[in-house]
């Protein structure tokens, strides 16, 4: 679940120039749910994508996490949780390296930093099967430099990447799982601490038992060791938290229109396979109604429209022009 809460940020504050982006701004966003954004230009869009990231902090209120206050995590801090996808195709990728170079180190996205980002053969052929769920051929140029990609392309890659992430160790997912976890946190360590102490003495427990019966050699012994590994690993990682909240700004604006089409169908499909939670600015009040479970209008600071199930279903575009006109009009007042 993630908040904002009284969030208030002023650009230029106390010069002639002075400009409230944000004014006392709150919502929720419940895990897995799709919401729209739209908004004038200077509504403040953008702001609360750039606070959420991590790269404006507010003057007043701040952002939580399953009831966490994130508000002062670094942006670098940040990427475990969320990713983000720009307007520019050329800003979510690196153009002067191949395609599966920018895979691999957009795989190592909330791990350590360092040159870990080497391509073995087993990562090849993951990454090509992620490229194929996209039908865009790009699993045959996947040592084609990004930038010579089509913009759409471009995009659907960076679509891609966010959804990668570094593999947290053991360690990583049983603190993120006490700290985000909802509700009472000495029960949720118990939890997850008894959890994994039980796999791995299940886990040991097998080898040692398979090994004294079979009298097994070096070699039959690490493989054994891999396969219950594997098992061991699955049950650890099953209290992983570290889903990331996707943000998407403006990401089809620069496109054409059937590209664009494209990249949302595409946009769609990937939310929903990762059950990401996603927040998607967009000036087409079309796309804003036909994706995502929920929309948010913005007017100058201020959320003066949050429309959710049948109700978003049945919206028009005529309506929400209407809800424009009345907003600009009771300003004016």
């Amino acid at each position: 679940m993630l908040s904002f809460k009284n969030v208030t940020k002023v650009f230029y504050q106390g010069t002639s120039d002075q400009k409230v982006a944000l004014d006392n701004v709150s919502f929720t966003i419940n895990d897995g749910e799709f919401v729209t954004i739209i908004g004038g230009n200077g509504s403040g869009k953008t702001t609360t994508l750039n606070i959420l990231a991590g790269t404006l902090n507010p003057d007043r209120g701040g952002v939580l996490l399953n009831n966490v206050d994130i508000t002062n995590m670094r942006e670098d801090q940040r990427a475990k949780y969320f990713a983000r996808v720009f307007q520019d195709p050329q800003k979510g990728t690196a153009g002067n390296m191949q395609v599966i170079e920018n895979l691999a180190i957009a795989g190592t996205k909330g791990g350590k930093r360092g040159f870990s980002w080497y391509i073995n053969k087993n990562k090849k052929a993951e990454y090509a099967e992620l490229l194929k769920s996209l039908g865009l051929g790009l699993e045959t140029r996947m040592t084609t430099k990004a930038g010579v990609l089509s913009g759409g392309q471009r995009q659907a890659l960076t679509l891609l990447m966010a959804t990668l992430r570094a593999e947290p160790t053991h360690k990583q997912i049983i603190k993120d799982y006490v700290t985000f976890s909802m509700g009472d946190k000495e029960k949720a360590r118990e939890e997850v601490t008894s959890a994994y102490n039980n796999a791995f003495i299940e886990y040991k427990g097998k080898i040692k038992e398979i090994s004294k019966q079979k009298g097994l050699g070096f070699k039959e012994k690490r493989n054994l060791k891999k396969q219950y590994y594997k098992e061991f690993d699955e049950k650890v990682r099953k209290y992983d938290l570290t889903k990331q909240i996707l943000l998407l700004d403006e990401h089809t604006a620069a496109l054409d229109p059937k590209t664009a089409r494209k990249v949302l169908e595409l946009t769609e499909k990937i939310v929903r396979e990762n059950q990401m939670t996603t927040l998607m600015i967009t000036h087409n009040m079309k796309d804003a109604i036909t994706y995502g479970d929920r929309l948010i209008m913005f007017y100058e600071g201020h959320i003066i429209h949050d429309i959710s199930g049948d109700e978003k279903k049945k919206l028009t575009v005529e309506q929400l022009l209407k809800m424009f006109d009345e907003a600009e009009r009771n300003s004016v007042k």
